[in-house]
């Protein structure tokens, strides 16, 4: 999914906030503090919950959870595996495809 955006490093600092029952600002230092000796890792900051697909997943399902949703991207899992990831501009390219397709 590439570098994590400032939301997600906001959204990972209120969750930290809240379950370390810390205050939002130092758990929001913590995460961008350049004093660190160890830098924020992946598992830092990503996230468990959320949108996942499988590689038999329709794009008429994915569209509304990507879509709609608060994520840019799902996980594609096989056998726990992530084997791939389908992002909104990869459903606005295939929806663009079709379109074409039924057009042409």
């Amino acid at each position: 999914m590439g570098s994590p955006t400032l939301l997600q490093v906001i959204d990972r600092a209120r969750e930290d906030a809240l379950r370390l029952d810390r205050g939002y600002l130092a758990a929001f230092r913590r995460l961008i503090d350049r004093d660190r000796t160890q830098p924020v890792r992946a598992v830092d900051i990503m996230s468990v919950a959320g949108t996942r697909a499988v590689p038999t997943t329709p794009v008429g399902v994915l569209l509304p959870m990507i879509a709609d949703g608060d994520v840019d991207a799902a996980p594609v899992l096989e056998k726990g595996w992530i084997v791939g990831i389908v992002t909104r501009t990869d459903l606005i390219a295939a929806l663009a495809r079709s379109g074409l397709r039924a057009k042409g």
